[in-house]
């Protein structure tokens, strides 16, 4: 339920606990008389109805009302994000994402040296995915400097650079792998969002979802760490196919 600072700072002690047990028993209290929550919460009618009007609510019913109508915005918010992995779960399959990671893991295997750079908040993925990498027998080296002086690729070699886009920083990694590439270095670039002329600059993008997935508010960084695990078994698979 959402009620002001004021009404609830507005609660004595009593009244205090009649809230809490409201908001930890909402089923229950949709079902109950006046009389049954006064039982419950071992206090009166009369204090219920104190209760219920500090609140902002005329009486019993209406809190009833405002009680139903949280309950149901919080099943809505819990579909959505179930919806919202639902459908990462079918692009995850999608023949486009496999061809992706397939590509990005035969790029990987063929380099000479191989990279993680994380700008920004994806600097302990960078390190995080590069223990990953080595762990199966990739030797990664995760950067999280962006002007960590990388040297140029030599002619007929192949060096890998794993990058996540952000597009908080979308300038900053257009600068990055403009710089990258200059010295002959293979882009790999993570994304859940359109990225524009950036795509044009990369050797490899992935789009990691179908649009960014959410957990309420807060953009799930699983799609990404799911993707990065996907390449590593790719390429532990295929390694046991050769030998």
């Amino acid at each position: 339920m959402v009620f002001t600072y004021t009404q609830v700072n507005s609660l004595n002690e009593t009244e205090a606990h009649v809230y809490n047990y409201v908001l930890n028993n909402k089923e229950k209290v949709l079902e109950e008389s006046i009389r049954e929550l006064a039982h419950d919460t071992h206090v009166s009618t009369a204090t219920i109805v104190r209760f219920c009007k500090k609140l902002g609510c005329e009486g019993f019913l209406e809190l009833k009302y405002k009680l139903k109508e949280s309950i149901t915005e919080e099943e809505h918010k819990e579909y959505v994000e179930g919806s919202s992995f639902y459908d990462f779960a079918n692009y995850a399959n999608s023949r486009k994402y496999l061809e992706n990671i397939k590509r990005a893991a035969d790029l990987i295997r063929q380099a000479n040296s191989f990279f993680t750079l994380g700008i920004g908040g994806h600097g302990e993925y960078a390190k995080h995915v590069a223990r990953r990498f080595s762990q199966i027998g990739y030797s990664c080296f995760g950067i999280v400097d962006k002007y960590y002086p990388m040297p140029n690729v030599p002619e007929g070699q192949k060096s890998v650079v794993l990058i996540a886009y952000d597009k908080k920083r979308e300038n900053l990694i257009f600068e990055v792998i403009r710089k990258y590439k200059a010295k002959n270095y293979t882009i790999i670039l993570f994304t859940a969002e359109d990225i524009g002329i950036l795509e044009h600059l990369c050797d490899e993008v992935i789009y990691v979802s179908d649009g960014q997935v959410k957990m309420g508010e807060i953009v799930s960084d699983i799609p990404l760490l799911y993707t990065l695990e996907r390449i590593m078994k790719e390429l532990v698979n295929k390694h046991k196919q050769l030998y």
